[in-house]
């Protein structure tokens, strides 16, 4: 009784923490700057009620902070052309419930699927789903569809032009500068670690954390140059990163494959580290238990039963319960997680319901209409992080304003009423999907992601055998299984928040797959690999484990006996460096 009353208290604390966000008003500034800018242009050409229109696809503008500006572009530019197609598919068929239905049932897996692949950071895709449901409900109020998808389209792109601009103007090697000096940083503290005081399990994550960043690094400094960086400060970046990359390795190389010498050309290094091709990132995002898939199942599922609930109960339009389970479930958490964040929803729509209609009570139009929605705008996005309902308030009484522009307003009761249950029924679903689709998923998901690391090490061994870890091929494999560690880690974290005791002992199997996989790259960069280490015996050891290992599920498996396996599989492949 006494640890469940604890644990009630813990969770009604987490409800109510106000976190921490220090500099996070530079952020909200540079938001309510490109909002500003796509607010103002869509009012001058085509009136001040479709400003406010513009201001969900305005959104779009601040997706992909971390990325340098070369790749924020392709980005930006692929979002805001699916963005604009989902506006326009959704106010066509605004009016039919069978179709509108299926339409946003269908754009919220394509877009959840599609994202979560190939962007896979905060915050989800959201923007594309919400896009498409307020689309659908403006032309049942009287505005045009032509001008809904028009003011859609001025609102996304004019914004993500101006996050680009700003970026370039402001910080234009800011994403580059900070990701190399975080590798360095994790680098430094791996080589300067005191080995004959600091415990073994210890050193293996400092290990994995400075792989890690100097892998992520690589990818963003690709995202930024390509691979032939041409400016005197980016090649210096790169340079230096370079050497980090070559520290570790001679390290790992030191303690596992001692005497042997690590000979790294830069043409070789510059061909070895990037990013996945988008072409492999979805053709495993497709697997049935990769978590793009899964999120995306999860989305369609939650828009449709929220779709039938609102239309089986005459509750209305849907748009407004769709945007809420978007908003609930976009974002890439547990499933305690995101059950906060639903209930943060419900909390702040009562609230900012109130706001909205103390906003509608001063009756305001025009420029005072749009400066208020800017600044609910700035607000959003300094409380966003702080405490998600206090951000919910002012969201709310924002997507109000946004939903009835150009209309006549409702009576506020009739609106308060149909809000309120929206908001509910849009939350409930969301939550009851979270918790019946699968209470074991994060098994299959870990499960999924390990599997994947063992075939991508299985196949750099085999490469390694055949004396082509340094062909085309050989990079490829190289570079793939540093992705997948990396996801490794990603998925392991997630999953263990959903279910704690039974993922307990894949903490072990992350360390034995590291060291190996580690291993067996740095053995890569030696001046003659096949002899560094005998990868012939260790991709026949692994090959008879994967076929050990019953298929992907949500059945548990013994993470200690692979480990074990592991371990063995790398002492047989460094018997050849010590004979």
């Amino acid at each position: 009784m006494r640890l469940g009353t604890e644990a009630i208290n813990r969770q009604l604390l987490t409800f109510a923490e106000i976190k921490p966000a220090p500099g996070r008003w530079k952020f909200a500034l540079h938001v309510l700057t490109i909002v500003v800018v796509a607010v103002t242009l869509i009012s001058v050409l085509l009136g001040p009620s479709m400003g406010l229109v513009g201001i969900t696809g305005a959104f779009l503008g601040f997706i992909a902070q971390s990325r340098p500006v070369r790749s924020r572009l392709v980005i930006l530019a692929g979002l805001d052309v699916t963005y604009i197609l989902c506006v326009s598919v959704g106010a066509l068929v605004g009016s039919d419930p069978v179709l509108l239905t299926l339409v946003l049932t269908l754009v919220s897996m394509v877009t959840v699927f599609g994202y979560n692949s190939l962007v896979a950071e905060p915050p989800g895709a959201m923007f594309l789903i919400m896009g498409s449901a307020i689309a659908s409900y403006l032309p049942t109020v009287g505005i045009p569809t032509g001008k809904v998808i028009l003011v859609c389209a001025i609102g996304c792109v004019s914004a993500s032009a101006t996050s680009l601009l700003l970026q370039l103007a402001t910080r234009p090697r800011h994403a580059e500068q900070d990701a190399v000096d975080t590798a360095q940083t994790a680098v430094s503290a791996y080589l300067d670690a005191d080995r004959a005081t600091i415990p073994r399990h210890q050193l293996a994550r400092l290990r994995d954390q400075a792989f890690i960043s100097v892998f992520g690094a690589s990818m963003i400094l690709e995202d930024a140059v390509g691979r032939e960086p041409r400016l005197r400060q980016w090649r210096r970046m790169n340079a230096r990163l370079r050497r980090m990359h070559l520290a570790i390795i001679q390290q790992v190389v030191r303690v596992h494959l001692p005497g042997r010498e690590v000979a790294v050309s830069g043409v070789e290094q510059r061909r070895y580290l990037g990013r996945p091709d988008w072409d492999y990132l979805l053709r495993w995002g497709l697997s049935r238990s990769s978590l793009p898939w899964l999120a995306a199942r999860r989305m369609a599922a939650a828009v449709l039963i929220t779709c039938a609930i609102s239309y089986g109960s005459h509750i209305g339009h849907p748009y407004w319960a769709v945007m809420t389970t978007a908003l609930v479930m976009s974002v890439t958490a547990d499933r305690l997680a995101l059950t906060h964040r639903a209930l943060h929803r419900v909390a702040g729509t009562v609230v900012g319901i109130g706001l909205f209609f103390t906003i509608h009570a001063t009756h305001p139009s025009g420029l005072a209409l749009l400066v208020t929605a800017l600044v609910l705008v700035f607000f959003i996005q300094m409380l966003a992080v702080r405490n998600y309902a206090l951000a919910v308030i002012f969201a709310t009484a924002m997507a109000l304003l946004i939903s009835t522009a150009g209309s006549t307003y409702r009576p506020v009761g009739s609106i308060a009423g149909e809000r309120v249950l929206e908001t509910v029924v849009g939350a409930a679903t969301s939550v009851a999907v979270i918790w019946m689709t699968g209470r074991r998923a994060p098994i299959a998901l870990v499960r999924r992601q390990f599997r994947r690391s063992l075939r991508s090490l299985e196949r750099l061994l085999l490469l390694i055998a055949d004396g082509e870890q340094s062909t085309t091929r050989g990079y490829a494999a190289r570079r793939d299984l540093s992705f997948e560690q990396l996801q490794c880690g990603r998925i392991l974290q997630l999953a263990q928040t959903d279910l704690p005791r039974d993922l307990a002992d894949w903490n072990l199997l992350e360390t034995s797959l590291n060291e190996a996989s580690y291993v067996v790259l740095a053995a890569c960069w030696t001046t003659d690999p096949p002899h560094a280490i005998d990868a012939e015996k260790m991709a026949g050891v692994l090959a008879r484990m994967i076929a050990a290992l019953p298929p992907v599920g949500t059945t548990m498996v013994d993470a200690r006996i692979i480990a074990g396996g592991l371990q063995r599989m790398l002492d047989i492949g460094k018997e050849l460096n010590t004979q």
